[in-house]
């Protein structure tokens, strides 16, 4: 099931003998805006980017990433009251992912206490990065934001190795193209980040 858990044996076959296992190509969207959630989608490996989106607007707003061995908080919440997605989720890489029906999730709850420990981790690791997204939106310009940004995805060594276009960033912090290839200038000239190779950065603290 999900490889960096250990769950009992008897719990691991129900999941093997209940759940739906995808295999999903990257890009694609996993979960919409709106979607009614009978399930909730567990990653076992990849990646999956979770975000808001405003289409009167046409802006979107990162909430966080789901790696392998997480779910979504946002979609936990919906598929627990039988509700609709508030968020739209789309795999930044191939992925597989688990969907667990909503049913055998509160089922499970009352049978495994080790299930149980599994949900709530998760909703408190989900909920700090909640609370750090309404922290950064609301107190902290967008160097610092895209400072924060890039520490999340730093290696061992300190740097970080950009995949992505300053457009693609700029739609997950919720700006412009423009407004991001002028603060990653500006942590340049302050020193808080060096370019080592056309989309490697080396990250001072």
């Amino acid at each position: 099931m999900l490889d960096s858990i250990t769950l009992p044996t008897k719990l691991s076959n129900e999941i093997e003998s209940t759940a739906d296992f995808l295999e999903v190509p990257s890009n694609a969207k996993i979960v919409s805006t709106g979607q009614h959630m009978n399930f909730i989608p567990f990653v076992k490996k990849g990646c999956v980017r979770v975000f808001i989106e405003n289409n009167d607007i046409d802006k979107e707003q990162l909430l966080y990433y789901v790696n392998g061995g997480e779910t979504c908080l946002m979609s936990m919440i919906a598929s627990f009251g039988d509700k609709k997605s508030k968020v739209s989720a789309i795999t930044e890489t191939y992925c597989e992912i688990i969907a667990v029906p909503n049913s055998k999730i509160r089922e499970w709850q009352k049978t495994y206490t080790e299930w149980n420990g599994l949900i709530i981790d998760l909703f408190v690791r989900r909920y700090q990065e909640l609370l750090e997204t309404i922290d950064a939106l609301s107190f902290k310009k967008i160097d610092e934001r895209l400072y924060d940004y890039l520490y999340k995805q730093v290696d061992k060594e300190g740097k970080v190795d950009i995949k992505k276009t300053h457009l693609d960033i700029a739609r997950d912090l919720s700006t412009s193209r423009e407004v991001i290839t002028r603060a990653l200038k500006k942590l340049q000239l302050e020193g808080k980040i060096t370019k080592s190779a056309p989309n490697i950065f080396q990250l001072k603290n």
